[in-house]
């Protein structure tokens, strides 16, 4: 029910020109499907467990508006609810979780908001050699700050002043063993993400089909292969244009679980990436050149403007305006064009992970492509991460530490628009007039560095609280120039009580 409102309010809100009918009729279906499947039929099944508690946080956040000069500070606090179910034995199996809260700022106006995080995922026995199995994951999240969990599922690598988005992950997969040692996966899925009030980002849907061959060498060895062909649609935005990026992929894989609680996958192989450019005339964009900084909206100058061109205009602090002069379609000049671009790159990745209790480590790295990047074309993930805890049974208290380095890096070469400046006729304004494109072959990056440290203890049997200190450092490369680092410091406190297990 939470992911069905969470897809509805996200039609009804949304302030821009797009209509979300493309990116959003589909995911509202597949939504639904998922929630039946991990709600609807569950309690004809008999849960195993109910698990019910309350969260609530304060968070101080050094950098709010993510502003590389003149950083300003922000306070919040936290508090909503949890649920998690699930049933782990018998034909049908499930487990579903949610976890909901309201944010409110104390120094910040407007930005004040509810946040939700669905995971579920149920699977079903066909007969005693085959099963279907439905995984799902929806979040409609600040990326003002980040977590633990944003590291485990590789969410850090979206720019960190698109405040808001929605993004659902979807797959169906169909499991079938041949023999004792030999197994097929064949599996479709589904990803889109919505960038809520952020218009210089290019939402997009993506699907995916693939099939895998996964065979027993021995008890500790498992090796295996398979193909997986992936079409992502990106929405036009303003002076983005919209496109299609196709991938092909083929790959080795190999488990090697060479100690009781230690095991090492490694995995590879080639991608053919092609991205074809929509055909357009005109273009959108804001009357007036200029941005937001530190929450206000600033206008450039004409005199800012070196060589004309709204890329060469520079912002300064001085001239706050209520706005931007509103959405004007420009028609755009002949100019050079992409339109068909590809190239041959290779994905894949290798993981270790211990578990010897009360210790857990996990390292990884891994290459694939980015079905999230916001930048209108094919865009590969780049990730190490690491994350070490130490939570004993018998003790109270607890410590971790996780981190990571992601890199967004547009894989295609580009169509850059940019815009002729004139005077506006009142002010000293940088007003855009014609609109022209030219090729650029740089590729755009995005690197994000985060890192978090902790330490909790149980207060009581159900009762704990969490300290923990976040650092993100996100640097921006984009048509050749590299803009200055961005770092943000948090501090975060959170309290969680949950009740006893409810038996079913």
């Amino acid at each position: 029910m939470s992911l069905l409102f969470g897809s509805i309010h996200c039609v009804r809100s949304r302030s821009h020109r797009r209509a979300l009918s493309r990116i959003d009729w589909v995911s509202r279906v597949l939504a639904v499907v998922a929630a039946s499947l991990c709600l609807g039929l569950a309690p004809n099944v008999r849960a195993e467990e109910l698990i019910l508690g309350v969260a609530g946080n304060y968070t101080f956040n050094s950098n709010f508006f993510s502003a590389a000069n003149n950083p300003q500070p922000a306070n919040s606090f936290q508090f909503g609810p949890s649920i998690e179910i699930n049933d782990p034995d018998g034909r049908f199996r499930y487990e579903f979780g949610y976890d909901g809260a309201y944010q409110a700022y104390a120094d910040q106006d407007d930005v004040n908001a509810w946040e939700s995080r669905l995971r579920a995922r149920a699977s079903f026995d066909l007969s005693t050699k085959t099963r279907i199995q439905v995984t799902n994951r929806f979040r409609d999240i600040s990326n003002l700050r980040f977590s633990r969990l944003d590291i485990s599922l590789a969410d850090t690598a979206l720019d960190p002043n698109q405040d808001r988005y929605f993004r659902n992950d979807m797959e169906l997969a169909l499991i079938h063993d041949f023999t004792d040692q030999l197994q097929v996966r064949m599996s479709a899925e589904h990803h889109w993400i919505d960038f809520r009030q952020n218009r210089d980002r290019n939402d997009s849907t993506a699907w995916e089909v693939g099939t895998e061959l996964r065979y027993q060498l021995a008890a500790t060895h498992n090796v295996g292969g398979g193909f997986a062909y992936t079409r992502q649609n990106f929405e036009e935005a303003l002076a983005r244009f919209g496109s299609t990026a196709q991938y092909v992929n083929a790959y080795a894989a190999w488990t090697w679980a060479f100690a009781e609680n230690m095991t090492f996958t490694a995995n590879g192989g080639p991608s053919w990436v092609r991205s074809d450019e929509e055909t357009s005339s005109t273009v959108e964009q804001t009357r007036f050149v200029g941005g937001r900084q530190n929450g206000q909206i600033l206008r450039a100058q004409s005199g800012s403007c070196t060589g004309l061109l709204a890329s060469n205009c520079t912002v300064t602090g001085g001239n706050v305006a209520p706005d931007l002069g509103g959405l004007v379609r420009t028609a755009l000049l002949p100019g050079e064009r992409v339109r068909t671009d590809s190239t041959v790159t290779f994905l894949g990745g290798v993981a270790l992970n211990a578990d010897f209790e009360p210790w857990n480590v996990q390292l990884s790295y891994q290459r694939r492509q980015s079905t999230t990047s916001g930048d209108g074309l094919a865009s590969s993930l780049d990730r190490i991460a690491l994350q070490f805890e130490y939570a004993h049974p018998k003790v109270r208290w607890g410590v971790f530490i996780a981190g990571s380095w992601d890199r967004r890096q547009t894989l295609t070469d580009s169509t850059v628009i940019d815009f002729n400046i004139v005077p506006a006729p009142a002010t000293a304004d940088a007003e855009r007039g014609t609109a022209t494109t030219q090729v650029r072959s740089d590729n755009s990056t995005r690197d994000n560095f985060t890192l978090i440290a902790g330490y909790s203890y149980q207060l009581e049997r159900n009762f704990s609280a969490t300290l923990d200190g976040r650092y993100r450092r996100t640097q921006i490369q984009n048509s050749g120039r590299s803009g200055p680092g961005i770092d943000t410091f948090f501090v975060v406190l959170t309290f969680e009580y949950d009740l006893d297990p409810i038996a079913f």
